[in-house]
């Protein structure tokens, strides 16, 4: 768009302002997702041939929960306004940040025999975590190969969120560059395989397909190759986004932000289906040699992994509470005249609407939820017809079902305390009318007290 200044003073000072804003903009970005406030809550190929055997035995830290909030708007999951809870853009020069990881420790299994804890192979340059792989003679560590790698283990775990990693590695024969999971505690239900991994993004060798992969006593057999593994195309020596959302009934992979795989909880699941109701602790590393890549060609050395940087956001357990998505899904709906509509919104571009001569509702199952815990659902609504009413209430979370009504001909915002039994892990939230005539809804959320 074009605009005509007649005025050559204010064209030039529009210009000089909107080039500064420009400078500060383009400066800033970056350090400022390192400085947002922890607001959220956090607990805080196929068929792959060998097993990665990741497991470590560590004490349970503090997770409890604080400050969920849920439903807000969003045209995907939820996500485009959830928080960010913790991340690392590896903005320093020298090594990790401590605060955040330590060096993933060696031992006897595949991904981890070279592990090394040296500057030399796990490092920082000012924008990327630089993790090596070579054959060069340490002395007094006699092993042929040294490799590094990061976890945040006792410094940050999560149950369920986001996971989003910017990353790039090199290819070889006997190369294995890996984002992955695992729990903290490691024996929550059993032992590897059972407590459970996440691999998040797998790579071996020279192939042109990365791997997502769930592992647990469900899924992986005794050679420790799972059946629950994607392989997906990426850009071959270029920087990917890998991304990993966990809810409490899906798992899902993406590269680049397309959606790649999802592996999802089953109705009557217990743990050895399902163990991704506990924290993992993230693991980056660059390994190779044994296991699944077979061993290296030496030619093909020195190995690396960049990574650009690790985010981690909240992810709402409560779906499409401002509607945003265009449909009514996560939300049930009984007695008919339940839309989504691009009118008479509070906010955003769209609300919920119930009309008709019969009684109306929509209702979501919110699962995920901590017993015994104290939870506020809160929304906003007004009437269209005289004489309605509507309300919106909690039940089966273990208690009494709990309403607020609203019968105003503006928006007002009210909310529903309610407390789960001491077994109760989900709660009902409906949005319901009770009469004729037309109501609509906008901004529901659920949070954590």
């Amino acid at each position: 768009m074009r605009y005509v200044l007649h005025n050559v003073n204010v064209f030039l000072h529009l210009y000089i302002s909107i080039s500064y804003l420009t400078t500060i903009i383009i400066n800033i970005m970056k350090n400022q997702i390192t400085t947002l406030k922890l607001i959220a809550t956090f607990t805080l190929s196929s068929g792959l041939l060998f097993s990665c055997l990741k497991s470590e035995l560590v004490k349970e830290p503090d997770l409890s929960l604080k400050s969920i909030k849920i439903g807000e708007k969003s045209a995907s999951v939820n996500l485009s306004q959830s928080d960010l809870i913790w991340s690392d853009e590896f903005n320093t020069v020298g090594s990790f940040d401590t605060t955040k990881w330590s060096y993933a420790e060696r031992g006897t299994v595949a991904w981890n025999r070279y592990m090394t804890h040296t500057t030399d192979y796990v490092s920082t340059d000012g924008s990327n975590l630089l993790l090596r792989m070579d054959n060069a003679v340490i002395p007094g560590d006699n092993v042929p190969y040294h490799a590094g790698g990061v976890k945040s283990i006792g410094k940050f775990s999560m149950r369920y969120g986001k996971v989003e990693v910017r990353a790039k590695f090199t290819q070889g024969r006997g190369s294995w560059p890996a984002i992955w999971m695992m729990p903290e505690p490691a024996t929550q239900y059993a032992g590897w395989p059972g407590g459970g991994e996440i691999d998040i993004m797998e790579h071996v060798n020279n192939e042109n397909v990365v791997y997502h992969t769930i592992h647990n006593a469900s899924v992986t057999n005794s050679n420790g190759g799972s059946t629950a593994s994607k392989a997906a195309s990426f850009s071959v020596n270029n920087f990917n986004i890998y991304t990993m959302e966990w809810t409490p009934n899906a798992i899902r992979f993406y590269v680049n932000n397309v959606l790649q795989y999802t592996y999802s909880r089953n109705a009557s699941a217990g743990w050895q289906q399902w163990p991704f109701d506990v924290p993992f602790y993230l693991i980056l590393n660059q390994a190779g040699g044994a296991g699944w890549p077979g061993p290296i060609t030496n030619t093909d050395l020195p190995f690396s992994m960049q990574v650009d940087y690790v985010r981690v956001y909240s992810i709402p357990l409560f779906g499409n509470g401002g509607f945003e998505t265009g449909s009514l899904s996560p939300w049930t709906t009984w007695g008919g005249g339940a839309s989504i509509q691009n009118s008479n919104m509070q906010s955003g571009t769209k609300c919920i609407q119930l009309t008709g001569t019969n009684e109306t509702a929509i209702e979501q199952v919110v699962s995920g939820l901590k017993a015994n815990t104290t939870y506020r659902i809160t929304g906003s609504a007004k009437i269209l017809t005289t004489g309605s009413s509507v309300s919106l209430g909690v039940k089966n979370y273990g208690g009494s079902q709990i309403a607020t009504s609203f019968n105003t001909n503006s928006y007002t915002t009210k909310s529903v305390t309610f407390t789960t039994g001491t077994s109760s892990t989900s709660a009902t939230i409906y949005f319901y009318k009770f009469s004729n005539g037309t109501v609509v809804g906008d901004d529901f959320l659920l949070e954590e007290l």
